[in-house]
Formats: C-alpha cells, structure tokens, sequence
C-alpha cells in the first residue's frame, strides 16, 4: 500500500504533517479526505478521484495532477510550484491564498468557484475554465498565457493583464468582463481580434 493511502487509513482521511515523494496513485479513488501542513514531491496523482478534498497549508512540488477529480474542495495558504494540473476537474471549489507557480492548467476546470488572494505566475491556462469565478480580492495573473481561455462573467476588474497572452479570450459579446482590467498597447490587436476590427 502507497504511503498515502496508508496515511488516509490510519487518520480516517485527516493526514497532518506529512511529506510523501514519489508516491503514484494514477486513478485511484480517495474519497474525502483532508491534507494539512502536508508536502507531496514528485507524487502523481492523475485521474485519481478525491471527494471536497481539502489542503490547508500544503505544498506540491513538480506532482502530476493531471485529469484529477477533485472539485468543491478547499485549498487555503498552500503552493503548487511547476505541477501539471491539465484537465483537471477542480470546479465550484474555494482557494485562499493559494499561489500556483510553474505549472500547466491547460484545459483545468475552475468554474464557478470562489478565489481569496490567488495568484498565478508563469502558468499555462490555455483554454481553461475560469467562467463565473467569485473574486474576493484581485487575482494575479503574471505571465501567463490564457489563449481561448474562458472568462464568462467573471469581473477582472483591477487585473493586471499585461503580462499575459489573451489571445482568443472567450468572454460575453459586452466584453464586460475586460471593464477595468490592465491591459498593454502591444495587446490592443488581440482585444481588436474579438470586437471584430482590424487595426491599421
């Protein structure tokens, strides 16, 4: 048995002040379970399935987290540095200064949820789902690329965008999402790309 899922047995699925490196649980089901003060190094948990998962002050660093099932969970005061998180399923779930950094959330699912003091550095979220997002406080999105990214009603207002590749950006028909955000002059023809126009 994995060290995790032997930690999940032994404290009925409240793991504390654990580190795991190099565990691989590829498709497995966790049910729900609540990580704290823990760190998972090199870990892989694609496709796994964890129900309202939990983190709280946990660290992933280069993890695998690919298609991952883990939506309405709680990630608060936590860190993924250079992790892959593509087409994960993390929807409806509630993160508080929670800091992704490195890390490849091409087609991840966060619609609908609920961000605190979130930031993303250095991301790719190419064509990721950030419909209906509930900012408490600003997001911060340092270079990223968020080409076809979903924005539906989400308001970006205060956002600095001027770091990031919005390319194909797919919002209302108003645009109303964009009202107030950053944005650079060297990004005007990308915003010119959706209104329709040609810039000369």
């Amino acid at each position: 048995m994995s060290e995790i899922l032997e930690a999940i047995a032994q404290s009925d699925g409240d793991v504390r002040g654990r580190e795991f490196v190099g565990e691989d649980l590829s498709g497995e089901g966790l049910g729900h379970v609540e990580f704290e003060d823990c760190t998972f190094r090199g870990c892989v948990l694609a496709s796994a399935r964890l129900e309202r998962p939990s983190f709280e002050r946990c660290a992933f660093e280069g993890c695998d987290l690919a298609n991952v099932a883990g939506n309405t969970g709680f990630w608060r005061d936590s860190r993924v540095e250079d992790c892959r998180l593509v087409g994960a399923d993390l929807h409806k779930s509630v993160l508080v200064r929670t800091r992704f950094t490195g890390c490849n959330l091409s087609y991840v699912g966060l619609a609908e949820s609920k961000l605190e003091r979130v930031s993303f550095t250095n991301c790719d979220l190419r064509e990721a789902s950030l419909s209906q997002l509930r900012l408490r406080s600003r997001l911060v999105l340092e270079g990223c690329d968020l080409m076809r990214a979903e924005l539906f009603q989400t308001r970006l207002a205060g956002v600095d965008l001027t770091s990031c590749n919005i390319a194909g950006v797919r919002m209302s028909d108003t645009f109303r999402e964009l009202r107030d955000a950053t944005v650079g002059i060297d990004q005007l023809p990308d915003l010119a790309g959706l209104l329709g126009v040609k810039l000369r």
